[in-house]
């Protein structure tokens, strides 16, 4: 893929271009924002422009060196993700020996540390001495959802370059690419991804409309009866192995990110369910701004206290039980 070919994303992509243009390519770039947006493809596809054969302005996607890259067996380009919540101390090392090594092929050695952001300590100092002191034709490239989860010190070393949400039209645009979904499924998705492309959601379509369903289904009737019902559910995703209590709180968190949307009268085009406004107009009714912005601190902290292995269906039973006590009866 060519920077070109980087759907939504015209500023990350025109700073990239200058630097190249103007051969000032920092020895290290950050690319930072949420997940799903394009950081990764455009870490790819300025690997693939630096060491193209066919040396354009942009990578060619055709040649051998810009397909290995897409591959990830280019032998002077490497990924580096977490290996279970972390980068490892051990994964930096033995990252950091190989990018030392002169490149075997390419004008640049390109090492790319994909959810830079679960450094743990020792490895994010280890990586630090390298950063201060980069081997000459080499590039380093950090993808984080948050720079703040990163040391000023790491941060203070790189350029670094913001991908901002897509807006919903170029996700739509994006999956209508990648993905042979109907135009109904396709605007679920859209909604899903809140600013991001979700095209691996692709397989799980039915499920994420019973969800959906469900969730604001007892959003708009919080009767005790409705509560046993979603709770009785809640407990069910909690113990699925594909991840339901993921998807459940991907759509409350949409859901109360619309309802503040309305509360402040900001434009309804860019409701995520902008398909569901009498329903979202009726909801914020029953909520203060105050109460819609706890919940959804709520719902973070729900969402790590999980991935940190807190119990699910408790987590998410608590989560359901404190949204009932925010509603105005």
């Amino acid at each position: 893929m060519s920077l070109e070919h980087i759907i939504g994303q015209e500023k990350a992509i025109r700073l990239i271009r200058m630097a190249i243009g103007h051969e000032r390519i920092p020895h290290a770039w950050l690319f930072s924002g949420m997940a799903h947006i394009g950081k990764f493809k455009a870490a790819v596809a300025l690997a693939q422009t630096l060491n193209c054969q066919e040396e354009g302005k942009d990578a060619c996607g055709h040649c051998d060196y810009c397909r290995q890259i897409e591959l990830e067996h280019f032998p002077d380009f490497r990924v580096i993700r977490p290996e279970g919540k972390n980068i490892r101390i051990s994964q930096v090392r033995d990252a950091l020996d190989w990018l030392h090594l002169h490149p075997d092929r390419a004008k640049f050695r390109v090492l790319i540390f994909d959810g830079a952001d679960q450094f743990n300590r020792e490895s994010a100092n280890a990586f630090l001495k390298t950063l201060e002191e980069p081997p000459p034709d080499t590039l380093i490239l950090l993808i984080t959802l948050n720079p703040q989860n990163l040391l000023e010190t790491i941060v203070s070393r790189c350029q670094h370059i913001r991908f901002r949400p897509l807006e919903k039209d170029k996700v739509f645009e994006i999956l209508s690419r990648e993905t042979e979904l109907k135009e109904e499924q396709l605007e679920l998705l859209t909604s899903f991804g809140a600013g991001g492309v979700r095209s691996d959601l692709a397989l799980q379509v039915e499920l994420m409309q019973n969800i959906q369903d469900s969730v604001i289904g007892s959003l708009m009737d919080l009767s005790a009866e409705c509560m046993e019902s979603i709770l009785k559910k809640t407990a069910e995703w909690a113990k699925s192995k594909n991840e339901e209590w993921r998807l459940t709180l991907d759509v409350l968190e949409n859901w109360f990110r619309d309802l503040a949307w309305i509360k402040h009268r900001l434009p309804e085009q860019n409701l995520l369910y902008a398909h569901k406004k009498k329903e979202l107009e009726q909801c914020s009714k029953r909520y203060q701004l105050e109460d819609v912005y706890q919940f959804s601190r709520d719902l973070a902290e729900t969402r790590k206290n999980i991935e940190l292995n807190a119990n699910r269906t408790l987590a998410l039973e608590s989560l359901w039980i404190r949204l009932k006590h925010y509603a105005v009866t």
